[in-house]
């Protein structure tokens, strides 16, 4: 059998993955740019290493494991740096245009409910609610207990029902 040529396969990965890998690091960091910067990286680390994944199927897991592994380095770098941005940084040219405030308002509201939770409570919330993983899948992924993950989810719930109701956002949660 015929070994897949890996820059396509590379391309696949990309296409397929880059846009829930997105929105996953836009939800862990709120911010565009460290988003992108952080795809940028699970993608030139995943090209780097593309021959440890050989498992066939289990890619999504593989890159989410990375993109979780550069945002943790994100974490520690950003508590040594003094953060400095201007507004004009945070926004986007897409979101400035749009016309829907309030859709943008909901949005930037969950957002900074989001950003309230600790690294560890937002990640396995977003594992779970944003990228459809079992609670079980996420605590093998977190390598933590399933109690732990529960748990955190838990927190993350009320965290954020009890922040959204204080600023009058819709509910689901």
């Amino acid at each position: 059998m015929a070994k897949p040529d890996p820059r396509l396969q590379y391309e696949q990965w990309v296409s397929t993955y880059a846009p829930e890998l997105y929105r996953f690091a836009y939800r862990l960091t709120g911010k565009h740019q460290v988003a992108e910067d952080l795809m940028q990286e699970v993608f030139m680390e995943a090209w780097r290493s593309k021959s440890n994944q050989r498992e066939a199927g289990k890619e999504r897991a593989w890159l989410y494991q990375i993109l979780r592994y550069r945002y943790a380095h994100h974490v520690r770098d950003s508590k040594r740096k003094l953060q400095t941005t201007a507004l004009s940084e945070d926004m986007d040219a897409a979101e400035r245009a749009r016309p829907a405030l309030e859709s943008l308002a909901e949005k930037e509201s969950l957002q900074n409910a989001l950003n309230l939770l600790s690294p560890e409570i937002r990640e396995t919330f977003l594992m779970v609610f944003l990228q459809g993983f079992k609670c079980r899948e996420a605590a093998a992924d977190l390598h933590v207990p399933l109690g732990t993950v529960l748990s955190r989810i838990s927190r993350a719930r009320e965290t954020l029902r009890e922040t959204l109701e204080k600023k009058g956002a819709p509910q689901g949660l």
